[in-house]
């Protein structure tokens, strides 16, 4: 799943640290929202990243393993 915007993006000296419990570039931010995410996903198996979208904006995307249907 990849979800793009053409904003303001992440300034390249937070993007290493986006998914760290606590820590936001929002003044009335909590910082745990991409966190929380990022812990959903890996305890599902996949993987969550963000990245620069050229010219501005942002890219974050993430993954998640196929599992077989159950048969019954």
């Amino acid at each position: 799943m990849t979800v793009r915007d053409s904003r303001l993006g992440v300034a390249p000296e937070h993007i290493e640290r986006l998914f760290e419990p606590f820590y936001t570039t929002k003044a009335s931010g909590m910082g745990t929202g991409l966190s929380i995410c990022r812990s959903i996903i890996d305890a599902h198996g996949g993987l969550l990243w963000a990245s620069a979208n050229a010219p501005r904006g942002a890219i974050f995307q993430f993954t998640a393993p196929v599992h077989p249907a159950v048969s019954s």
